[in-house]
């Protein structure tokens, strides 16, 4: 199995260009998708289409960069489609008087959906094969819906793992990263490719209403992928940014709490300091228990109880858990004035008596101020 031909009269596979030659109507407008053989099969569909030998080379080379040419009684683009599990394949489409061609590698269910949706379409588009050139690459371009659920979902997955705790781990991320940004510049250039052969379509000999009208559609949706991609790269760099922040944040922490443990010991770092000298005076004078007892083991926990009641004191040191705060409620509902409200004989006799003053409305005091 080689290629698939789709026209109004369905979806039939052909592995040959003599099989195709049979399974092609004359004067019947048809779309046919090559997705499988080699290059010397390839190369006999070709053929057997009637392409020019440059159209061939073009359609047989793969690794392009993306482009959109319309003129010349026909159509060429080298645009990527993406199946549902999410990988991107390249394809070429070519766009004559009597066919359209899609050239690509890869699993030939992945567009299963999309022939059938336009073997819906495509009766009454001979006449207008801009138009079906178009609809085709509209559909095509769909499929980048699959990529995109499967981006959202790696983010998604990043951004609750990152949730849980700043990770040092950026290899993931950031092959992730280089490989968005290398597709949004590969589509960043194609979109512009888009835009320049869409201007003036209208005066494009052989160009419908019709065709200009879904080639004009066609670059709307190429910008608003464009646009969507370029978010879930600004999301990734946005998550990159916020872990290595909280990365920071922790070291910081991290260092702080290290300065301050040297800063508590540092007074027993210059006591140690001070008795270690060995000069004979002194080490006759302090060699009693009482001396060891005052200087080895009292002055350093005084000094150390002495460092961390004066931190405490400075607000460097914080002991127990903290009590959430709560958010503050708002001061206007402590002044609400609500109308008095009167039984109904009340509200009769006001009615009768429209000349008797109205009573003044109540403050409604607040629950604190009612205990009170």
């Amino acid at each position: 199995m080689v290629a698939m031909v789709i026209d109004t009269f369905g979806v039939r596979l052909t592995s040959s260009a003599a099989d195709m030659r049979g399974q092609i109507r004359p004067n019947n407008f048809f779309w046919l998708d090559v997705f499988g053989g080699d290059e010397l099969a390839r190369t006999e569909l070709l053929r057997e289409l009637g392409l020019e030998s440059a159209d061939i080379s073009w359609a047989l080379r793969f690794g392009q960069a993306g482009r959109l040419t319309i003129g010349r009684e026909k159509l060429r683009a080298v645009t990527w489609i993406a199946d549902p599990a999410g990988n991107i394949h390249e394809v070429h489409v070519f766009c004559s008087a009597h066919c359209i061609l899609t050239l690509w590698h890869g699993d030939a269910a992945a567009l299963d959906e999309i022939r059938q949706q336009f073997g819906e379409r495509i009766d009454g588009l001979d006449h207008s094969r801009y138009a079906a050139a178009g609809i085709l690459l509209q559909l095509l371009i769909g499929t980048i819906d699959y990529e995109m659920q499967d981006l959202d979902a790696a983010l998604d997955e990043l951004r609750a793992r990152l949730d849980k705790g700043p990770t040092t781990d950026f290899v993931h991320v950031g092959n992730r990263l280089q490989k968005l940004q290398s597709v949004m510049a590969s589509f960043n250039r194609y979109s512009n490719a888009v835009r320049s052969a869409i201007v003036g379509i209208e005066a494009v000999p052989g160009m419908d209403e019709l065709g200009a009208a879904e080639l004009n559609e066609y670059a709307e949706q190429v910008e608003d992928v464009e646009q969507q991609i370029y978010e879930r790269r600004r999301w990734l760099s946005d998550i990159m940014h916020d872990n290595a922040t909280a990365i920071a944040q922790r070291q910081g922490e991290q260092i702080n709490r290290l300065t301050l443990v040297s800063v508590i010991f540092l007074p027993v770092t210059a006591l140690s300091g001070f008795f270690g000298m060995n000069f004979n005076w002194m080490i006759s004078h302090i060699n009693s228990r009482n001396a060891f007892i005052v200087c080895g083991i009292l002055l350093p926990v005084i000094s150390v109880i002495i460092s961390i009641a004066y931190f405490r004191h400075r607000g460097f040191i914080q002991f127990g858990v903290r009590s959430r705060s709560t958010a503050p409620r708002l001061p206007a509902f402590d002044y609400l004035r609500w109308p008095l409200r009167q039984p109904a004989a009340a509200a009769k006799n006001t009615a009768v008596s429209d000349t008797a003053p109205a009573k003044p409305p109540l403050d409604v005091k607040t629950l604190n101020e009612a205990s009170v």
